[in-house]
């Protein structure tokens, strides 16, 4: 009867440094719960902060510029292309590569679920790299219809 009585306080105690544990824990989840709000406002805080910078930092490329607009727009152009033509390299390369394995799963399995997740992951690579694809033919073909000869208007005059 001791042994047991004995048992039943050890797990008793357990328990209760188990539940101190989860209350300490909760007054973490409390603490961001009460200050969520001021947190969201620091995000936002910060964000606008960062695209302010951004923003200024291309407003002082364009007034000091000789040729105000055209030479941040051609840098623009340039590293657009570059962007994309590393994505278009990069999307290719692992689409192939996973493409390979699925159509190897497909190949070489006797389940019939394995042969049916292969087929599902073969049409979503094949999408999901058209799409990557397309977004940079569809930007390629914005920037041919802009054209490169807009200008922006100088500040002082």
């Amino acid at each position: 009867m001791k042994k047991m009585k004995e048992a039943r306080a050890e797990a008793n105690e357990v328990v209760m440094n188990g539940l101190i544990e989860m209350q300490n824990s909760n007054d973490i989840l409390g603490f961001v719960s009460r200050h969520r709000k001021k947190m969201s406002i620091a995000g936002y805080a910060f964000v606008g902060l960062v695209l302010c910078l951004l923003f200024s930092i291309g407003m002082t490329d364009i007034v000091f510029a000789a040729d105000p607009g055209g030479q941040v727009f051609t840098r623009a152009n340039a590293a657009m292309q570059g962007v994309l033509r590393q994505i278009r390299t990069i999307s290719s390369i692992i689409a192939a590569l996973f493409l390979t394995i699925a159509f190897l799963m497909k190949m070489f399995s006797k389940n019939q679920r394995t042969v049916d997740e292969a087929n599902t992951w073969i049409k979503r690579i094949l999408i999901a790299w058209a799409c990557i694809n397309a977004v940079g033919f569809i930007l390629t073909f914005i920037q041919e219809i802009i054209g490169t000869d807009v200008a922006l208007p100088t500040l002082g005059g």
